[in-house]
């Protein structure tokens, strides 16, 4: 503080005097209270619960609940395929489906945020709670849907041949089932609504209360492995999902019917249960856990030497009503958004969750680009996210645990790994060639029709195809949509292969694309991307505590929500509408059933697919790292950079166009050597909001 204000007289030719202002030293709770120290319910605290009333045990209990948590809505991105076939859904749906999610968190945060202070362990759990409700909504739409009934005739799966006559029904049969659960969809995106509020708390309350019980060293390392345990739900959902899909959704599988068939429906809503259920198990400790863990004291007495917070302004965070809450709601949002470099993080965060929310889309994108059935790609997937997320979250809590940082030297570090991530994500270029579609990029080849991008041909016209279902053959060159549009008239014997097909060249075909897989490709493609993870992941614990620094102690929650509202509002919120766009926008042959109407997408444009997601991606990625550039730009000297501005009275003595006087009055905690939030110093001190006279900040 000395040095600051040295630094301002002789720049700014500034008089100041500094008195020491009484602070009430003494502790921010009462020890004999065990309401506030010791674990349990109104009036039933047992001793044995004692064993894990401590920091490392909150951290496993709260880990292991977010690790089931993300699982739980984590699978969505899996069973996109299977709910676009259930419900009929277009890409555009899905995505409001996700959407939906931020649209009730964005709110949520804002109305919650500022009350998130005190009880944080009791909105935990209120949360949780409230997530295993958003999984059962919709996993119950399981009991009351239909499901397609594989076109069978006597137990044997119909080929859905040209002119068959049993092959034209079922074809429309299995549009129509489809079209009429579609009235069931909104169950979904209440579901979704749900998981927007439910996870608004832990995310808010879960960072703060951990910051009150570690100090910065273990707080890094602490906030990295719950990172860790929490992202891996994100791939865990995706295996533990693609093992489920093995089984059939009524577990009564047809006969003649495996995983491998399109018409498979794989049990897409034990997913959602399984995990919430589990959540649910948890949460009931999670409630127990007091409002300071005894822990927290020497937390704080810790942090009182270093001039972070003091005794009163915590015991104000803990002790403030709602009245008074509500009073400090304006001064409060006044002090963060007159913090540049907090402006610069957030927006650069609302950048980085707009490029985190195309995950959801990942394994419907890979499946697509390199043709791996959704079972077996969730757990390549699976497998890369945690090598990606939890080696680059270790690393990052590895490095947190060698030293303490300065909050300036936290951001350069994130900076520079999201600068040196964007490369290594341009790894999705590495793609298996398109297939070419008859009617669709190439004409068939027996024709006497012009090209027309058209299924239908003349060759087989008369077939009476549909689009309700998507088998395609192969006649080894060209892919046809189906047996029906390839005009073939007999399966062989070998269930694999048809002849008399009018539309072929050599009139047979096979069952499947003519394009097969190129694993080689995609192993070197996921490689890549996984290290682009590993890099992003590995500054997440840095970024967690400069969130913790860059404003006051009574104001981390509210930061913490506002942090929250904006990344929903401006980054995962346009995500999925962003992305479910330019899946819809290169779609090239769209479901229809009998009646017309259309449904979810099976044929796409690959290479301007695969063009635009990386444009669009590789742009998000750097304005991402700009903003994270212009936070450390403008963050405050790395020598005054820990005590907060707010607890300095900065009255106006004298002031003119050449020369402002100030009077600062210190918290009298005895060390200043930190100071948070001030302005740059080089500019004008009328200029500076945070040094304004007018403002009279405390």
């Amino acid at each position: 503080y000395n040095e600051y204000k040295s630094y301002l007289s002789k720049k700014r030719g500034m008089t100041t005097s500094y008195e020491p202002v009484s602070d009430d030293q003494t502790d921010s709770w009462d020890e004999n209270d065990r309401s506030v120290t010791q674990m349990g319910c109104f009036n039933w605290r047992p001793r044995f619960l004692e064993c894990i009333n401590n920091p490392p045990a909150f951290v496993v209990v709260f880990g292991l609940s977010n690790l089931f948590m993300v699982m739980s809505y984590g699978v969505l991105g899996l069973i996109i395929p299977t709910l676009e076939t259930v419900f009929n859904l277009t890409s555009k749906q899905t995505g409001f489906i996700l959407m939906a999610n931020d649209i009730s968190g964005t709110f949520a945060a804002i109305i919650l945020s500022n009350y998130l202070s005190a009880r944080k362990t009791r909105w935990i759990s209120i949360g949780m709670w409230i997530i295993v409700f958003s999984a059962l909504i919709p996993a119950s739409t399981t009991l009351f849907v239909e499901y397609p009934v594989p076109n069978t005739r006597e137990g044997v799966k119909d080929t859905g041949l040209c002119n068959s006559t049993f092959g034209v029904a079922p074809s429309d049969s299995a549009g129509a089932y489809a079209v009429r659960n579609h009235r069931y969809w909104w169950l979904h995106v209440a579901g979704s609504v749900l998981q927007g509020i439910g996870g608004t708390p832990p995310g808010i309350a879960g960072s703060t209360y951990m910051d009150e019980i570690f100090t910065q060293k273990a707080f890094g390392f602490a906030i990295s492995l719950l990172y860790i345990v929490s992202f891996l739900g994100y791939p865990l959902s995706l295996m533990v999902g693609s093992f489920f899909l093995t089984f059939y959704v009524t577990f009564d599988t047809p006969v003649g019917l495996s995983p491998n068939d399109k018409e498979w429906v794989g049990a897409w809503w034990l997913g959602l249960t399984v995990p919430s259920l589990l959540v649910l198990l948890l949460s009931a400790f999670l409630v127990l856990y007091p409002r300071q863990m005894p822990a927290a004291k020497k937390v704080l007495e810790h942090k009182i030497k270093k001039g972070i917070t003091t005794a009163k302004e915590k015991k104000t965070e803990l002790s403030r009503n709602f009245a008074e809450i509500t009073k400090d709601a304006l001064p409060a949002l006044k002090r963060i958004f007159k913090n540049k470099a907090l402006n610069f993080l957030l927006i650069g965060d609302c950048f980085l969750f707009l490029h985190i929310g195309v995950y959801n889309f990942i394994p419907k994108i890979y499946s697509l680009i390199y043709r791996i059935s959704t079972d077996k790609l969730g757990y390549m997937i699976g497998v890369s996210n945690i090598v990606g997320f939890g080696g680059g979250l270790f690393a990052g809590g590895l490095l947190m645990m060698k030293k303490t940082w300065t909050p300036k030297t936290l951001q350069f570090i994130l900076m520079t790994t999201s600068f040196v991530s964007l490369p290594f994500s341009l790894g999705v270029l590495l793609y298996c060639p398109a297939n070419s579609y008859a009617g669709i990029d190439t004409a068939y080849p027996n024709t006497h029709l012009n090209f027309n991008s058209s299924l239908l041909s003349d060759c087989n016209t008369d077939c009476l195809c549909t689009t309700a279902f998507y088998e395609p053959v192969c006649d080894g060159e060209t892919t046809y949509f189906s047996a029906c549009y390839a005009g073939c008239q007999i399966e062989n014997d070998d269930g694999t292969s048809y002849s008399n097909c009018t539309c072929t060249a050599s009139g047979r075909a096979t069952k499947g694309d003519c394009g097969g897989l190129c694993m080689d490709t995609f192993w070197i493609a996921i490689t890549l991307v996984t290290i682009s993870n590993f890099f992003l992941f590995s500054g997440f614990a840095a970024h967690a505590i400069v969130y913790q620094r860059i404003v006051s102690e009574v104001d981390r929650s509210l930061a913490q929500g506002i942090r929250q509202t904006a990344t929903r509002a401006l980054g995962t919120l346009p995500s999925p509408l962003l992305f479910g766009w330019i899946l819809d926008k290169f779609c090239l042959v769209w479901r229809k059933t009998k009646d017309g109407t259309s449904g979810n997408c099976w044929i796409y444009d690959i290479d301007q697919l695969v063009l635009w997601f990386i444009v669009a991606q590789t742009i998000i990625k750097l304005l991402n790292s700009t903003c994270y550039f212009l936070c450390w730009y403008y963050f405050p000297h790395p020598n005054l950079s820990n005590t907060p501005v707010e607890r300095y009275e900065l009255r106006n003595v004298s002031a003119n166009d050449s020369q402002t006087s100030l009077e600062l009055k210190g918290n009298g905690t005895g060390n200043h050597d930190h100071f948070l939030g001030v302005p740059a110093v080089d500019l004008p001190v009328a200029a500076s909001p945070l040094l304004s006279p007018r403002l009279g900040l405390r």
